[in-house]
């Protein structure tokens, strides 16, 4: 009989909201049980909050500014570049190698926006028949994909580039010594089409292209094409 009984007033006591049993007429506890099970009930009860309580508001969220790569690319670069006559014939200047240093970033996951200048010496021929030595520099900007092919990890990227160049072609020998002179400034449209393959567990990648640019179409001016590969690394930061 003890036990039912205690399992009923074990039970009660569960509430939230219990109320304190009337123990007077259990004779089967002394005065001393009962006020030791009475204590216990009583330990076990919610006490409710006097006074004035505020409502408590979640804490503020901490918001983390998302830093978006960066990436610079520093590689030699061939160029070849060709000249168009009055007559619509393509003359071949000459192939050279120089630097091209590349800054970039990304807009989005697979959308990255780059700028950067290469410089490249080649050689004109005069219509004295002597040869000059030509500085040209590039300074190429633009936006390009880093597609990652299907089937292959997420280190391997094609890059697809589309933008424009600023040329600036200089010599010691005067414009008028040359039958398609290129001195001065002109500007291009430039298309790209590169790979690119991330060394494991680091930020460096090994960055392969093919490039060309074809002159924006004025009036008087020069028109010239050109094109060539680069090979050299990529640095992410």
């Amino acid at each position: 009989m003890i036990l039912p009984l205690l399992l009923f007033l074990m039970s009660a006591s569960s509430a939230q909201t219990q109320r304190i049993p009337n123990l007077q007429r259990q004779d089967l506890w002394g005065q001393e049980e009962k006020n030791a099970f009475l204590k216990h009930l009583k330990s076990n009860q919610i006490i409710p909050p006097s006074g004035q309580v505020k409502e408590i508001g979640p804490p503020p969220k901490e918001t983390y500014a998302i830093r978006k790569a960066r990436y610079i690319t520093l590689a030699a670069a061939s160029d070849s570049l060709f000249t168009v006559d009055e007559d619509g014939r393509i003359h071949d200047e000459s192939t050279s190698v120089g630097p091209k240093l590349l800054l970039g970033g990304h807009l989005f996951s697979w959308i990255r926006f780059y700028t950067g200048v290469q410089y490249n010496r080649f050689k004109q021929r005069k219509f004295s028949g002597a040869t000059a030595f030509i500085d040209h520099y590039q300074a190429p900007a633009g936006l390009e994909l880093a597609l990652i092919p299907l089937g292959t990890p997420h280190t391997r990227y094609i890059i697809l580039r589309a933008g424009a160049a600023a040329h600036f072609f200089s010599s010691e020998d005067d414009k008028s010594e040359f039958r398609t002179p290129l001195l001065g400034r002109r500007g291009t449209w430039n298309l790209g089409l590169g790979y690119e393959w991330q060394i494991p567990n680091t930020g460096w990648r090994i960055h392969l292209a093919a490039e060309g640019y074809r002159a924006f179409n004025r009036k008087g001016s020069q028109r010239f094409l050109g094109g060539g590969g680069t090979l050299g690394v990529v640095r992410t930061f």
